[in-house]
């Protein structure tokens, strides 16, 4: 009977590829292995015991987070009412805006609720792990939508107050696109933490964070390149030029060449109070987020990663939540409309006044949407509808 029997080439190429794939089984086995001992450090650093902390401590911070949390979301519901009930207000884009970045902000805060609680609790993931990437896409989502919009409300403010003509300005169709291109991109660039967030063991605990093996180091470094640029260095860059540039053109000389009518004056008046408004929750965001972005840009740049006592790394992690808190309370102190809803609720409330119901009528909501006059033959920024378009003058500009 013939035998037949491997060549030598054959039988080196076999030996090569038991070799090689040896090789790839321990050189994977080593890569997860490194992201379990990376994750576990992680772990570890997230970990670190809280409860060590004086009772005192403890309490002071559980305190602070559930004012900031129960405020943000009673008074970012607040906004949401004012505006939904407002027929008048819902035909203003910049309000449609506001609209959607209170119900960003109110879910960053319900959804940021868990980890807060977990982490005061320092007991781990104590809830089902399938919530684990939920939650934690839920948080980034809100978060990205919240800083999305408030670029979108910067552009929609530079174009209604820089731009000479109305036809220029946000139409309801074209905010509508851009809510939903917002939500939409918000989604997309959260996807990473529910696709790659799961649970990691460390000393008997469950902790919610990124999976070992999932990503490597080079995505996860160009991940949080793009992370730290969308939520900090092109909004800081770019919400600083337009409110600059609206600045100059609403304090400038040129606001002299408006006459002094009663009407132009109002809507001189009124810009400057919205754009005041919006600067200041611009300045509120960026105060609050510089802390933990401090600690990214170290962490990338720099390539060392800051440790933090517990109680100052707590502090540093509420500040965002008490940015997405102070909104509401920025509304009620610069706009008159919703302060006067806030008051007419409180009176309400309390009854403080023998009038114990809203009415919506008792202050005006609109100005008529004429030429702004001018002094001179000077083309101001504020003349804001030429002739081309003086057949819209009837319809109405709703006061914020």
């Amino acid at each position: 009977m013939k035998t037949t029997t491997l060549s030598p080439p054959a039988v080196l190429l076999t030996s090569e590829a038991l070799a090689l794939a040896t090789k790839v089984a321990t050189t994977s086995a080593d890569m997860e292995n490194n992201s379990t001992k990376i994750a576990t450090r992680a772990v570890e650093h997230i970990s670190s015991c809280f409860q060590c902390q004086p009772l005192h401590l403890v309490l002071l911070f559980a305190i602070v987070i559930c004012i900031v949390i129960v405020a943000g979301v009673i008074g970012n519901a607040f906004v949401v009412g004012v505006v939904v009930t407002d027929r008048k207000l819902l035909h203003s884009s910049v309000n449609l805006f506001l609209l959607n970045l209170a119900l960003a902000d109110m879910g960053n805060l319900i959804f940021c609720a868990p980890d807060a609680i977990l982490v005061l609790l320092d007991r781990g993931w104590l809830l089902p792990p399938f919530l684990c990437p939920i939650v934690h896409f839920l948080q980034e989502y809100y978060l990205y939508a919240s800083v999305l919009l408030q670029m979108s409300i910067g552009v929609e403010r530079y174009m209604a107050i820089c731009s000479p003509l109305r036809i220029t300005r946000f139409t309801r169709r074209t905010t509508a696109y851009f809510l939903i291109a917002v939500w939409a991109v918000a989604a997309a660039f959260a996807s990473p933490y529910f696709l790659f967030h799961g649970i990691v063991h460390h000393k008997h605990f469950a902790f919610c964070y990124w999976l070992p093996g999932k990503l490597n180091g080079a995505t996860k470094t160009l991940f949080r390149y793009s992370e730290f640029a969308i939520l900090y260095g092109v909004p800081l860059v770019l919400l600083t030029v337009l409110y600059s540039i609206m600045g100059r053109v609403l304090w400038g000389g040129k606001s002299a060449n408006i006459a002094n009518e009663s009407q132009q004056v109002a809507i001189l008046r009124l810009r400057r109070s919205v754009v005041k408004m919006l600067m200041i929750s611009m300045l509120i965001y960026f105060l609050c987020y510089s802390p933990i972005q401090g600690m990214t840009v170290g962490d990338i740049f720099f390539n060392k990663q800051i440790y933090l006592p517990p109680w100052i790394r707590i502090f540093v992690n509420v500040l965002p939540m008490a940015s997405s808190s102070a909104n509401p309370i920025v509304y009620i102190m610069c706009c008159r409309h919703f302060h006067q809803r806030f008051v007419a609720l409180m009176q309400w409330a309390f009854g403080c006044c023998g009038v114990c119901y809203y009415k919506p009528d008792r202050y005006v909501t609109t100005l008529e949407d004429k030429p702004v006059a001018s002094r001179t033959n000077s083309r101001s920024p504020y003349v804001s509808f030429r002739k081309s378009v003086r057949r819209h003058n009837h319809h109405s500009i709703t006061l914020l």
